[in-house]
């Protein structure tokens, strides 16, 4: 059985930039990040493109999917066009770090029959 529904208290925190220190909470199953003020999360970073790329909930993890960005999408330093987020993974987009969050991923994992070396496999 999968979830059909955002799991709780997901969340981007930016570690670097202008906004320093926020919170964007992930609260739909697309989100996308850029420079573009129509953006769901908002950066005013000259390195970043309009619409650099988007965080998307796919029914039991979370992946990040670059939008054909100039300046490339990187997690852990290494890019990617698109890689599955866990829990502390730093996301960097042009100079602008952000740590995704999901602190209680194993167990809603485990409530809806998800088995995390399944998960890990996806990788």
């Amino acid at each position: 059985m999968e979830p059909d529904s955002l799991p709780p208290e997901v969340y981007l925190e930016i570690l670097s930039g202008d906004r320093e220190g926020e919170l964007f909470p992930i609260t739909h199953k697309t989100v996308t990040i850029g420079r573009d003020p129509r953006c769901d999360l908002h950066l005013p970073d000259p390195y970043i493109s309009r619409k650099h790329c988007q965080v998307v909930f796919r029914g039991d993890h979370f992946t990040v999917v670059d939008l054909g960005s100039l300046n490339k999408t990187r997690v852990k330093e290494k890019e990617y066009i698109q890689k599955n987020m866990k829990d502390g993974y730093v996301l960097s987009i042009g100079k602008t770090q952000l740590r995704f969050v999901w602190a209680n991923a194993n167990a809603w994992l485990a409530e809806f029959g998800v088995d995390e070396a399944e998960e890990e496999s996806g990788e």
